[in-house]
């Protein structure tokens, strides 16, 4: 079996770039794990790798929606994804929109299967959860150790092409729908 291409967002914070001072940060790629990808590298184990990671400021996402998503979207698109996991957002309110934004626009436009993570008052729930599948985090990082596994669990499941569960079993937050089970 050949392992799974993932794809990850982070925020300008969370790739080492800086605080609220260079949220402007413009999009870019960098090969391989950066930040949290590394524990997140470590759940997937040997069925998925990540092969890149894409970066932009929060600011610089919300302030130029539509440039920041296609830039985006450009980025992932050449790294050839299985799959593409946002976050975690935690209780940010701007990371939570661009990582809802970003993986509802890769499901949509790539056909690949997203995932995400937030605080589950964090805005971008209500605006993506129809859209992306979205594990319920901690408000802050301090969370990060417990929403990784879940993440990179239901991601290699979606990745892989398996039937997925009610959010209760699988450990997303609703999306809204309602399937009926024997």
């Amino acid at each position: 079996m050949t392992k799974k291409r993932i794809v990850h967002y982070i925020n300008q914070f969370f790739a080492g770039i800086g605080g609220e001072e260079k949220a402007d940060t413009k999009p870019e790629s960098r090969p391989g794990v950066v930040g949290p990808g590394m524990a997140l590298a470590k759940e997937l184990g040997d069925a998925a790798e990540v092969v890149g990671t894409v970066i932009c400021g929060d600011g610089y996402y919300g302030e130029h929606t539509d440039e920041a998503r296609a830039k985006c979207l450009e980025l992932i698109k050449a790294q050839k994804p299985d799959l593409f996991i946002a976050g975690p957002a935690f209780n940010a309110g701007r990371y939570g929109f661009a990582c809802g934004d970003i993986a509802a626009t890769v499901a949509a436009e790539l056909g690949v299967p997203t995932v995400t993570s937030m605080y589950p008052e964090n805005p971008g729930v209500e605006l993506y959860s129809k859209k992306t599948y979205i594990v319920p985090c901690a408000d802050s990082a301090r969370g990060m150790g417990k929403a990784l596994p879940v993440m990179a669990a239901l991601g290699l499941k979606l990745a892989k092409g398996e039937k997925m569960g009610p959010a209760k079993e699988e450990g997303y937050i609703h999306r809204g729908m309602r399937k009926s089970f024997f």
